[in-house]
C-alpha cells in the first residue's frame, strides 16, 4: 500500500469547513507531522477494509444519531483514521472530528488522508518517560478548548489495551461536556451474554501459540526453536511481551464499574456477533507477528537481537498453519463484540 492509494481511497464529495476554537491548531506544529509516512502505518490502514470491521457499524449509527452540526467528536485511539473515514462518508455537514492516538505512525497516515479536510484535527498522546505514562486526553485537548466540552467521544477496538483505565476515563470525563456521550466497542471483553461459540478475538492468539508449540516440539524443520520452547524462564519473558500486544482479557463488568466510578452513567450495554475471515485475521496477526510468536526466532526486546528473515518466515507459516488447525475447513469464525453507551 502507498501514500497515493491512501489518498485515492478517500472519496469524500463534500467537505464543509468547521471553525475550531480560537488558538486550537487543527494540525499541530509537531515533528511527527513532518515525518515520512511509515510503511507499518500504511499496512495497518488496510485492516479498515476487512470484513470484521463491520464492528464499527453500530457505533457509526449511534454517532450519526447524536452528532449535530457544529458539534465536536473526539475519536480516542483513532489509529489511522478508519472510523473517521467511514463517518465522513456519511456526514455532509459541519462537525469537528479530533483524532487522538499514541502512535505517530498511525496518526501520520491519518494526517495524509485528512490533511485538507477542515473538519478533522489531530493530537498525539506522547509517552512521558520520566512519569512512565501516556499523556492524558485533558493534557492534549484542554477542557477549556471546547467549552463547555466535547459532545461525543468514541473508542473503538482499543479500550481493552488501556493499562491505567481509571486515569484514562477520568480524563475523558473532564473533556466531555455534561451530558456528553461516550460510545465504546471491543472484541476483547468477557461477556457472559454473548452466544455460545463466539470467540473473543484475541483468544485466538493463545491457541495459535499452543498449536505452534506442538508443531515445533514435533517437527524436525523447526528444531532450532526447541531450546527456547524448553526454557521456561525465557518463554515467560516472551509471554510478557505477548501480553503487552494482546492484553489479557478482562470481564465486561470490569469496564462498566470503571465508567461508573469515573462519573459516567452507563446507559446501554449490548453485544453483537461479528464474523472474522481467517485470511484477514491472519493478515493482521502477520503485521504483529512479533507479538504473536516472538519466541520463534527471538526478539530484540527479549534476547537483544532481531530475528532472522528465515525465522520471520517460519513465524508466518506457523501462524497460518495454526489458524487452519484451529478452524479446520472454515474460512471464517464468529466473534463476540461488546458495546457500551455512557453519558457524562
Amino acid at each position: 500500500m502507498s501514500v497515493t492509494s491512501v489518498r485515492d481511497r478517500l472519496s469524500l464529495v463534500h467537505s464543509p469547513e468547521f471553525t475550531w476554537p480560537g488558538g486550537f491548531e487543527r494540525i499541530p506544529d509537531d515533528d511527527w507531522t513532518r515525518q515520512p509516512v511509515d510503511q507499518f502505518g500504511l499496512n495497518y490502514d488496510t485492516v479498515g477494509g476487512h470484513g470484521w470491521y463491520k464492528n464499527l457499524e453500530p457505533t457509526i449509527a449511534q454517532v450519526l444519531a447524536a452528532l449535530e452540526p457544529g458539534k465536536v467528536l473526539i475519536d480516542y485511539s483513532s489509529g489511522t483514521g478508519i472510523l473517521t473515514r467511514r463517518l465522513l462518508e456519511k456526514i455532509n455537514y459541519s462537525v469537528g472530528l479530533l483524532n487522538v492516538d499514541a502512535s505517530t505512525k498511525f496518526l501520520r497516515v491519518a494526517l495524509e488522508s485528512f490533511r485538507d479536510d477542515e473538519r478533522v484535527a489531530f493530537r498525539l498522546l506522547r509517552w512521558l518517560k520520566q512519569e512512565k505514562r501516556l499523556e492524558r486526553l485533558d493534557e492534549v485537548a484542554s477542557p477549556a478548548t471546547f467549552t463547555p466540552g466535547a459532545d461525543i467521544l468514541t473508542s473503538t477496538n482499543a479500550i481493552h489495551l488501556y493499562y491505567n483505565l481509571d486515569e484514562t476515563l477520568a480524563s475523558w470525563a473532564s473533556v466531555l461536556r455534561p451530558g456528553g456521550l461516550a460510545f465504546i466497542c471491543s472484541g476483547n471483553m468477557q461477556n457472559q451474554h454473548s452466544p455460545a461459540g463466539n470467540w473473543i478475538i484475541d483468544d485466538t492468539v493463545a491457541k495459535v501459540n499452543e498449536i505452534a508449540a506442538d508443531v515445533v516440539a514435533r517437527e524436525p524443520a523447526f528444531e532450532e526453536y526447541r531450546a527456547t520452547l524448553e526454557n521456561s524462564a525465557l518463554m515467560a519473558k516472551h509471554g510478557k511481551l505477548r501480553d503487552k500486544v494482546f492484553v489479557p482479557v478482562r470481564p465486561l463488568d470490569f469496564y462498566v464499574k470503571a465508567f461508573e466510578e469515573a462519573g459516567f452513567t452507563v446507559l446501554h450495554v449490548f453485544d453483537q456477533t461479528i464474523t472474522a475471515r481467517i485470511d484477514e485475521w491472519y493478515q493482521l496477526l502477520s503485521t504483529y507477528n512479533e507479538g504473536v510468536l516472538s519466541w520463534v526466532g527471538g526478539s530484540e526486546k527479549v534476547e537483544g537481537g532481531p530475528p532472522s528473515n528465515a525465522a520471520v518466515r517460519d513465524r508466518l507459516f506457523l501462524i497460518r498453519y495454526s489458524l487452519d488447525k484451529l478452524f479446520p475447513g472454515r474460512d471464517s469464525f464468529p466473534c463476540a463484540w461488546s458495546y457500551l453507551t455512557c453519558r457524562r
